[in-house]
């Protein structure tokens, strides 16, 4: 809106003298030193070189007419002077030099720093600037404007007053039009620079590589990641044709065009040296309008997705009801029973013998069930201490507790989404959290440790346990509504002593994989040891079997009855080390007697496995032996590496 000059001198009048300012020679001059002069023409470097071509220009049209220019930051103090010889001089005697000061509080009423104050264009002339030794001078001033519509600055022209004219006033506008729009300019350009610096960034940065086309297929940009996979240098490949290294350009470049997708299909790159199979992904660059502006190709190396796969492979099964061996009635009716269950989402509870075989029927009924493509996660509720099984299952929130991983972790749950969870040993899991177990089941929803927000989760349940559960209920350690809430299916498996045709194909499915894995012939086992063999009770069940029959392989089938019996009097010795560990409820342990204790579990569990047993303890294979040999556990023979 324009503004009413008579009325924009007065208010600077009224500032002036509320400045202290004296029409009398009562100038307040201020200056800069030298060293501050460079700083204040280093601070505006950006400001003086894109006005410094206007103000050429505009001198070029001015020059002999008796004017000078001057730019001011927006503080008003002079940063460039130019003009005629005269009225510079002038100037220079009234003190009008670099590094001095222009504004209202420094000379009252002028042009550029009355300019400055009302935010607008104004000329002032003669007796309208405040101090009088000014009367002899006609100033014309606009402020100067970012992007952002910031004051940065103020051009002026000055020259004697009887010079006085309006159009002068125009000049100044107009100049001062030009320079914001050089501003305008080159802001958008840094930005247009900026943003094509974070495009090329990301780009840089993604884990598979992407190339560019133009609507002649020349690549017009390729990205860091491409160049690595191919071993080139992008100089190599920018403007030259794609077929050049994809010769099924053309075939993919119409599948596009038709708006058929292209997504992660089989394709190789025509360069000698390069094995490796991709994936590749095609899609079209489009305007707003729909206008086609050229063709971007993706490529994911095999390998690395492999990578990706075997990273969580944990997530998946290894078994299905092939591997669960038996040729028995009750293996043919247990195997017939668990295929009709597997094809329902509703929870099973599997009960037996340790040693049995549960976890291959648990992940057997999740590979013949609609969820077989999702994860299976297992969790061990008898591994787990019970300050760590809550966050096991349901994850924590972001600070939950001291350690906890930034931004928080996921529990078993949410990992098992639209898959299976099995929960093997649930008769070991704490009351507390059978409490918590079962109102996740029944609101399909987790809330993590430390959070308070619900997670829907859609996940079937699969228990298991080798504990009699009627019997955990009678002695108020398990709950009545979860076992019912678990029970919807329940799968008895036999042990092997109840099964004894079983026992003569698992002994020869064991010999045959274990000389596979040691890559040695079949041993034979002598008519009287398969007959021990069968009439043996097998109290470790069939992990008792496949420990035995590794042994029989390694030793290259020199067994004999002794054998077995002496495998048995191994795994009465865990027992009886374990049964004998369990302290009184008053009884104080010492550390040793914990760390002893807590091995032999740990072994239990991991069913003497060492290798498994010494990650789960957070110690490596070497210690771990040390200290069996420590608390004298070496004479357990029955152990696998």
């Amino acid at each position: 809106m324009e503004k009413n000059h008579k009325e924009i001198i007065q208010r600077s009048h009224k500032r002036s003298k509320e400045y202290g300012l004296e029409k009398e020679g009562g100038c307040i001059e201020r200056f800069l030193s030298t060293s501050k002069i460079k700083k204040l023409l280093k601070e505006n470097s950006e400001l003086i070189d894109v006005t410094t071509p206007i103000i050429e220009e505009l001198y070029d049209f001015l020059r002999g007419s008796g004017f000078i220019i001057i730019l001011t930051d927006k503080n008003g103090r002079i940063i460039e002077i130019v003009g005629d010889t005269e009225p510079l001089d002038e100037a220079s005697r009234q003190n009008l030099v670099l590094g001095a000061y222009m504004d209202e509080k420094s000379l009252g009423t002028n042009s550029v720093g009355t300019a400055l104050s009302e935010n607008c264009p104004v000329q002032i002339t003669a007796d309208e600037h405040f101090i009088k030794s000014f009367n002899t001078w006609t100033c014309s001033a606009a402020p100067i404007h970012d992007s952002a519509k910031q004051i940065v600055g103020a051009l002026n022209l000055s020259g004697n007053s009887e010079l006085v004219h309006p159009h002068t006033l125009g000049l100044v506008v107009a100049a001062v039009s030009a320079i914001e729009y050089r501003i305008n300019t080159i802001n958008i350009q840094k930005q247009l620079h900026n943003s094509n610096q974070f495009a090329f960034s990301m780009m840089n940065n993604l884990t598979y590589g992407l190339f560019a086309m133009d609507m002649n297929d020349h690549i017009l940009w390729v990205n860091d990641t491409a160049c690595r996979s191919l071993n080139t240098r992008r100089l190599d490949l920018i403007d030259k044709p794609i077929e050049r290294i994809f010769p099924d350009w053309q075939h993919v470049k119409e599948t596009i065009l038709q708006n058929e997708p292209y997504s992660d299909e089989e394709n190789r790159f025509s360069i000698s040296r390069i094995k490796e199979r991709y994936l590749f992904s095609a899609y079209l660059i489009k305007t707003k309008e729909g206008e086609i502006l050229g063709y971007l190709l993706s490529f994911r190396e095999f390998s690395g997705i492999m990578k990706i796969i075997n990273k969580y492979n944990e997530h998946s099964t290894r078994y299905s009801f092939d591997d669960f061996i038996g040729e028995s009635q009750q293996t043919r009716e247990l195997i017939r029973y668990c295929k009709t269950i597997a094809k329902n989402p509703s929870t099973v509870l599997i009960c037996g013998d340790s040693g049995t075989g549960k976890e291959i029927i648990a992940q057997s009924i999740h590979h013949a069930s609609p969820r077989k493509n999702q994860p299976f996660v297992a969790i061990n509720c008898g591994a787990i201490s019970e300050s760590l099984i809550e966050s096991e299952l349901f994850g924590y929130a972001d600070g939950a507790f001291t350690g906890a991983k930034k931004g928080g972790k996921p529990g078993k749950f949410e990992l098992a989404d639209k898959g299976t969870l099995f929960l093997d040993e649930i008769g070991e899991m704490p009351l507390e959290m059978q409490v918590k177990l079962l109102r996740t089941i029944q609101e399909k929803a987790v809330i993590r440790v430390g959070g308070n927000r619900p997670i829907p989760v859609n996940v079937r349940i699969i228990a298991a346990t080798n504990k009699n559960l009627e019997d955990q209920l009678k002695a108020g350690k398990f709950r009545l509504d979860l076992y019912y809430r678990l029970n919807v299916f329940e799968v008895l498996i036999p042990p092997l002593r109840d099964r004894r045709d079983d026992i003569l194909p698992l002994v020869h499915f064991f010999l045959k994989r274990f000389a596979a894995r040691f890559d040695i012939p079949i041993p034979e086992l002598k008519p009287e040891l398969l007959d021990a063999l069968v009439k043996y009770d097998w109290p470790g069940n069939i992990r008792e079997l496949e420990n035995l029959m590794e042994r029989a392989v390694i030793l290259k089938g020199n067994l004999d009855e002794k054998h077995i019996a002496h495998s048995t009097a191994s795994a009465a010795s865990v027992s009886v080390e374990l049964n004998q560990s369990q302290p009184e409820p008053d009884e104080i342990w010492s550390l040793e007697e914990h760390e002893k204790n807590n091995i032999l579990r740990t072994i239990r569990h991991f069913q003497n496995n060492i290798s498994k047993s010494a990650e789960s303890l957070g110690i490596s294979r070497n210690t771990l032996y040390q200290k069996m040999k420590k608390y004298d556990l070496l004479h357990v023979s029955t152990f696998n590496s």
